[in-house]
């Protein structure tokens, strides 16, 4: 992506963006539940049972598609979810580095309703610490998103800092929060994501993405932002 954020340029249609945030975010909560219901009908017991031990090939076909739905990088992408082996493939997926679906219209979501809360506050763009974050968030690079709030921590104290983004501050920690290695944090991040937590109050199920943002960037590749204007090919 370009830096345009940082680059003078006229206004974007706030209300256009508004109303494709509300969609994205929308989208990605029904590809979620559409992708937690998959997975309790192809990890609960009734099916894969009846599968493995049915003489008919019926189940056996129905099981496979359903796998097939969950991991196909050109369907729903690493999609399980729930609980017991569904939680186990998800926490495996994002080891893995494998895309989901639902997450990449939730990260699409947050970048455009970072950049509705952002049109319009020229003050924003104009402070270098406060543009080099947005920067780094629109290039989706979250080592340098992370380094950057950092920085402006050091310069100018957690106070200034907090209140300088403050109208997109839940959503850029949101947005770090899926796109990070992080598995724990991805929680909050998704409530943010999909309209379920208060926004206004960035803080608010957000202590872990906060940390994470604050704290020294680990060693070793970060996941890396899914991007929903790549084509999906299979491996």
């Amino acid at each position: 992506m370009s830096d345009a954020v940082t680059a003078p340029a006229p206004d974007p249609d706030v209300d256009t963006l508004d109303a494709l945030c509300r969609e994205l975010a929308e989208a990605a909560d029904a590809v979620g539940e559409a992708a937690r219901y998959a997975s309790g009908l192809a990890f609960g017991a009734r099916l894969p049972a009846g599968a493995l031990v049915a003489r008919s090939s019926r189940r056996r076909r129905a099981w496979r598609t359903l796998l097939r739905t969950l991991t196909d990088p050109a369907g729903l992408g690493w999609a399980p979810r729930g609980r017991g082996v569904a939680r186990a493939g998800w926490f495996a997926g994002i080891l893995a580095r494998r895309e989901s679906l639902a997450v990449s219209a939730a990260v699409c979501g947050l970048k455009a309703r970072i950049r509705v809360a952002t049109a319009g506050r020229p003050e924003l763009l104009a402070d270098p610490g406060c543009a080099a974050v947005l920067r780094a968030v629109d290039g989706g690079r979250q080592a340098d998103a992370a380094r950057a709030f950092r920085q402006l921590l050091r310069e100018r104290g957690a106070g200034q800092a907090f209140t300088l983004l403050a109208p997109a501050f839940a959503d850029v920690l949101a947005w770090h929060a899926l796109t990070d290695d992080n598995p724990f944090n991805d929680h909050a991040g998704w409530q943010v994501a999909t309209g379920r937590a208060v926004t206004a109050e960035p803080l608010l199920g957000l202590g872990a993405a906060v940390r994470a943002f604050c704290a020294r960037e680990p060693d070793g590749p970060r996941r890396p932002e899914p991007d929903l204007a790549t084509p999906r090919r299979k491996p």
